[in-house]
């Protein structure tokens, strides 16, 4: 059970709520989708801090292959985070609960609090503090920055533009992006063998009965990202992660997943200080980082597989 409330602190980025107005009408005065790209890149990449909220819905069905039962779970995440580009620092804090179905006496709620502060990630959770180094300051910021891992999606992604939205009082271009998972896959397993080496995944199995869509506004003044919502629907069993059944329960898992983020506090002085209790945080072992960087990860896409991959295994 603890790795599928894992499973719904991760679906990075995996990882809100606006106030939507009317749809208009696209004129020839307005960008194109390839144009507004360049921009949002452009305007990204001076960007000096922001904020976001998350919300993210989860429907899990855990099948058993040898009896065929079947166990439905409904999860719920909030999440807030606020980055210091700059510092390269980071807060986050996430809370979920994961509801069985037919089962309201095994309800349970969990919460997460993490740092980034330059190459080191500290992670609270059940009241405890675990400290985990990663390769470099370059490569944790890169694993970590929320705002970079939504505009890389919208860069290599086929845009169309669907009109104008009010979000949260600003106007925005809204966008339907169109992702190539064999691509996707593809980064994923560069990016996971960058920084640790876990067991081969099949990603071209683990991709193949997925679907994922998403739509992004961007707003009209500073072309940065204000929103994204995400879809994201795909089967996890032992075989496409890489593992054998005496490695782990013959189980199946089938994920929907409805993820919102909601960016602000754009260029804003942000000021992140670690507790003083995390300071003395325990190095964790490097067995520990492949899941727990499942939880950090939250729009990213090795962060659900890392997690799914604990689940099979518990």
């Amino acid at each position: 059970m603890r790795s599928l409330i894992l499973l719904a602190l991760a679906a990075m980025l995996l990882c809100l709520p606006g106030a939507l107005g009317q749809m208009n009408s696209i004129t020839s005065e307005e960008l194109n989708a390839s144009e507004l790209q360049d921009l949002v890149a452009n305007s990204s990449a001076k960007l000096e801090s922001y904020r976001f909220t998350m919300e993210m819905e989860q429907s899990i069905d855990l099948v058993s292959l040898t009896s065929e039962e079947t166990q439905r779970l409904s999860l719920r995440t909030l999440g807030f985070c606020s980055a210091n580009v700059t510092d390269r620092a980071m807060k986050m804090v996430l809370a979920s609960i994961t509801v069985p179905e037919g089962d309201d006496k095994n309800v349970t709620a969990a919460a997460m609090e993490e740092y980034l502060l330059n190459d080191t990630v500290y992670l609270k959770m059940d009241g405890n503090w675990t400290a985990l180094r990663l390769p470099g300051v370059a490569e944790a910021w890169s694993l970590q920055n929320t705002m970079d891992q939504q505009v890389d999606m919208l860069n290599h992604s086929h845009l169309t533009l669907q009109g104008s939205e009010i979000v949260d009082g600003q106007d925005c271009y809204k966008l339907l992006v169109d992702i190539d998972t064999t691509s996707f896959a593809d980064q994923l397993a560069e990016q996971t063998g960058s920084y640790l080496s876990l067991q081969p995944m099949n990603f071209s199995s683990l991709f193949r009965n997925m679907t994922l869509q998403a739509c992004y506004w961007i707003t009209k003044d500073m072309h940065l990202l204000k929103k994204t919502e995400v879809w994201e629907s795909f089967i996890v069993n032992p075989r496409s992660l890489g593992l054998s059944v005496n490695e782990s329960e013959n189980l199946e898992m089938s994920v929907n997943t409805t993820v919102t983020l909601l960016f602000s506090g754009f260029d804003q002085r942000i000021n992140i200080e670690l507790p003083a209790e995390a300071i003395k945080a325990e190095p964790s072992p490097l067995s520990m980082i492949a899941s727990a960087e499942a939880v950090l990860l939250v729009p990213s896409g090795n962060s659900t597989n890392n997690v799914a991959q604990a689940a099979l295994k518990a």
